[in-house]
């Protein structure tokens, strides 16, 4: 027997997005423990440390991602992997815009190409970005949430609400985990990943490969 459709709220899918991003606590959570069964401090990691850390990682985020997108299709009847709203030509410049914007703001805060900078072996760049199409589809699992919650509290479907939220959260947390600059910059980030989330008609899939980019560049 299937899950029972529930009424849909704002409320739940403010939860959804939360979910999604309490989906990054886990690594945190890891973060915790690994150390402990790898019997080495995160500070001497090695190369083949690293990778563990960022395959198990994956693999938590990769499981809360595929709940998510099942839970709400058949709990809510929210199915993004079906979201494909046709594009128009000046949606895609704006989206394009967007991301190079994203992407000049990210080259001037790393003082250079994010990947260049970043790099240092191949193996190593590999799984980074493997474990940054990982995070990326949570970033874009808390903005679709987000969205819905917002557009339904307050009908105004234009403005970037899963953007908004992301911000919130993820965004903020970074000054805790972080510092303040780097907290400032990701919640600027999160709000261009949110507003081209709108601008590419809520499509999930495109707008998930623009967030990569973005994320990633």
């Amino acid at each position: 027997m299937g899950m029972k459709i529930k009424k849909r709220t704002a409320s739940d899918f403010l939860a959804l997005a939360l979910y999604a991003f309490a989906g990054f606590g886990l690594e945190i959570v890891l973060s915790m423990l690994l150390p402990t069964v790898l019997g080495v401090k995160s500070s001497d990691y090695t190369t083949f440390h690293h990778v563990t850390h960022w395959v198990l990682t994956c693999l938590l985020w990769g499981s809360m991602t595929a709940f998510l997108l099942h839970f709400s299709k058949k709990k809510y009847d929210l199915n993004l992997m079906g979201q494909r709203d046709s594009i128009s030509s000046k949606r895609w410049v704006v989206s394009i815009g967007i991301a190079v914007i994203a992407i000049v703001i990210t080259t001037i805060v790393c003082k250079g190409f994010k990947p260049v900078i970043e790099y240092k072996a191949l193996i190593t760049s590999i799984f980074q970005n493997i474990y940054y199409l990982f995070e990326s589809a949570l970033i874009l699992l808390t903005i679709a949430f987000g969205q819905k919650f917002g557009d339904m509290i307050t009908k105004k479907e234009n403005l970037p609400w899963g953007g908004l939220v992301l911000a919130l959260t993820w965004g903020l947390v970074h000054i805790l985990l972080q510092d303040f600059n780097t907290g400032l910059y990701t919640v600027l980030m999160s709000i261009l990943y949110g507003t081209v989330y709108i601008v590419l008609n809520r499509n999930t899939k495109y707008a998930y490969a623009f967030i990569a980019v973005m994320f990633i560049l």
